[in-house]
């Protein structure tokens, strides 16, 4: 039957500019394979030829070699050393197990750095029994799939005219055994066919059957190629006209016997694929019909060139690059920088990499985001490339954001493929003059003293609720106004608190003041939340600062306190226990209360009702519930109506 309707190469004039833009210079490539009949090698002829194999193999860059007529494992281990490893020194080459047939065979060497390895079978492909199919199964380095497999067919048929019949029956047996590969298999069948024309053994590999795994199609022109000279561009025998070295065929260039044949599914451009323009005959051209390689003028790759593939062998190789299939690179985990709930939407860019080498397949990706987080649309990257992949993630609500980014895509290693997406939302800082609840304005009463009587008082700020999902916020400014400017914040600077609460002193100065008089004056802080994305100022508080002078004349009560005071804990640093001693000017409901750095109420040591006079209680350092408290920086508070609040800090020590 037909060959199945598949691109062809164009014409002659644009192998030879492939030729020259492909072959002398190393072409960025994913996968090259060269097939080259090497004449039965090494005969008597193989030291000589070497270094001409060497000068034609160099330029061509191949990953994999196909070679027929190896005559020996002896002749084998030659090629590989003194051809390939002499030419690219350091072991770069290996070679397949070389199974030794009934005449010539086959044999496969691979570059050690960018194949692996699978496999090698080989079978009579017919009762003739003239020569063994070889099965070689490799792989791209680096994958692990096996979409990533290419299967080399590789073969000699039955030479001459007159043997279509012998051919046939060969490809019969090909095409049965290709048909048996797993489906999705990629596959190339390789060699010298020793085709005349599209013949039977031909138009069986490339037939449409039942089953298809193993039909082949053809990149190059069909037609007769024996002493077809519109085929020169593609003739691969014979190199020599007449007086040949080494046993050649003779009679000039005229025949196409040397074949790469792709399966159906290496016509792609996804995955595993022949890249269009690179099947090559190297050293052809339309001057040479019917002449020597070597004969006028030079083909394009020169004259030396020429020289060589003339001392190697009859035929010409043929070479043929692959594209690999797309690879993926990602990191493993994106983490978003934290927010505070309803900051703009925050977005990150997910790098995307596609590793394989050109020219291999683009890779195409597409995402699914957890809750929490919003996902790009479809992505598509060119290989040996990257592309950022946007991502963002939801502020409106405050918490810890944590899921999986699922990734599929089309790198047959990693279909789906994840990313640990992370990110924190936190809730606005509250500034306050209480740790429990907002409270924006309060009193801080210094009490009636005689003239030098007055103690410092401390003037406490609070982040209320404070907690890891809450901003921590920045003082950044304090001002008193008024109180005849009696009253002065000692020790204050603009502050991040990374706790729950901070506290500068007040200080009155009572020197030359009115007696019997009160001074009152204003006391204001201002902050914000944390500079993070979704940050706003907090409302000011402020506290009522007051204090009366009473003169020498008025008599005081000798038993009870003129002012509200808390006094520092004796002794502090706790060990086992203190003493908290406190005033009341006057009968008032009192609490007395612990709390740690964050703002957390630890103990409650008194909540009742007293009348004016001194206290003193005792706290072993144990929190309500009975159980010992930690090491660190602790807060006294003294709040009673009217009276504001005082505070004094305790370090437990254990």
């Amino acid at each position: 039957m037909a060959s199945p309707s598949l691109p062809r190469v164009p014409g002659r004039a644009f192998v030879i500019a492939a030729l020259a833009t492909l072959l002398l210079a190393p072409a960025a490539h994913a996968l090259r394979v060269v097939d080259y009949n090497v004449l039965n090698y090494p005969g008597s002829s193989g030291a000589a030829r070497d270094p001409n194999f060497r000068i034609v193999l160099a330029p061509l860059a191949a990953d994999v070699i196909v070679t027929e007529e190896q005559t020996s494992q002896a002749g084998v281990n030659e090629f590989l050393n003194s051809v390939l490893n002499t030419m690219d020194p350091a072991d770069t080459w290996g070679v397949m197990s070389f199974i030794n047939g009934n005449d010539s065979d086959c044999a496969l060497f691979y570059r050690k750095a960018t194949v692996d390895t699978l496999g090698h079978w080989a079978f009579y492909p017919s009762a003739t029994n003239l020569r063994l199919i070889n099965v070689f199964r490799v792989r791209p380095k680096g994958y692990a799939s096996d979409a990533a497999e290419l299967r080399l067919y590789t073969a000699h048929l039955k030479a001459s005219q007159g043997f279509e019949t012998d051919r046939l029956n060969e490809c019969i047996g090909i095409r049965d055994s290709m048909n048996a590969m797993p489906a999705g298999t990629h596959a190339l069948l390789c060699g010298d066919m020793n085709f005349y024309t599209t013949e039977v053994g031909y138009q069986k590999l490339l037939e449409d059957q039942v089953n298809d795994i193993g039909r082949v199609y053809d990149v190059l022109p069909a037609g007769t190629w024996h002493d077809g000279a519109t085929f020169a561009t593609i003739h691969t025998q014979s190199t020599c006209l007449t007086g040949c070295l080494y046993g050649e065929a003779t009679g000039g260039k005229d025949d196409r016997f040397d074949f790469i044949l792709p399966t159906l599914n290496l016509n792609s451009t996804q995955g595993l694929a022949l890249v269009p323009g690179t099947m090559v005959t190297t050293g052809a051209d339309d001057q040479h019909f019917n002449k020597a390689i070597t004969d006028a003028p030079a083909i394009p790759e020169g004259a030396t060139y020429a020289a060589a593939l003339l001392g190697t062998s009859d035929h010409l190789p043929v070479r043929v690059d692959l594209q690999v299939p797309a690879r993926i690179g990602k990191p493993a985990l994106l983490a978003f920088s934290t927010v505070i709930v309803g900051a703009p939407t925050p977005s990150r860019d997910l790098g995307i990499n596609n590793t394989a080498s050109p020219p291999a397949d683009s890779l195409n990706c597409s995402f699914t985001a957890p809750a929490g987080f919003g996902a790009p649309g479809p992505l598509a990257v060119a290989a040996g490339s990257s592309a950022p992949a946007t991502l963002t993630m939801s502020t409106a609500a405050v918490g810890s954001l944590a899921g999986l980014l699922t990734i599929n895509c089309d790198a047959p290693d990693s279909l789906v493929n994840y990313v640990n997406l992370m990110g924190t939302v936190i809730a606005h800082a509250q500034a306050s003059l209480d740790p429990s609840t907002v409270v924006v304005g309060d009193t801080l009463d210094f009490g009636e003293h005689l003239a030098g009587g007055f103690a410092a008082l401390e003037a406490p700020i609070w982040n209320v609720g404070y907690n890891p999902l809450q901003a921590r916020f920045y003082v950044s400014g304090a001002q008193i106004t008024g109180g005849d400017g009696r009253f002065t914040l000692h020790g204050f600077s603009p502050t991040l608190l990374t706790v729950g609460t901070n506290a500068w002193q007040v200080r009155f100065n009572d020197a030359g003041a009115t007696t019997d008089s009160t001074y009152e004056a204003t006391l204001v802080y201002q902050s914000s939340d944390e500079a993070l994305p979704g940050a706003t100022s907090q409302p000011d508080v402020h506290d009522l600062l007051r204090a009366r002078v009473a003169s020498g004349s008025v008599a005081v009560e000798p038993t009870l306190p003129a002012s509200t005071r808390l006094y520092p804990p004796m002794p502090n640093p706790l060990a086992s226990g203190t003493t908290l001693r406190f005033d009341l000017a006057r009968a008032a409901r009192a609490r007395l209360e612990i709390f740690d750095l964050s703002g957390r109420r630890v103990a409650t040591l008194a909540d009742q009702d007293f009348t004016p006079g001194r206290y003193s209680l005792r706290w072993d350092g144990h929190d309500d519930a009975g159980a010992t408290t930690g090491a660190g920086l602790y807060f006294v508070r003294l709040t009673a109506p009217g009276m504001g609040a005082q505070m004094a800090r305790l370090v437990v020590v254990r």
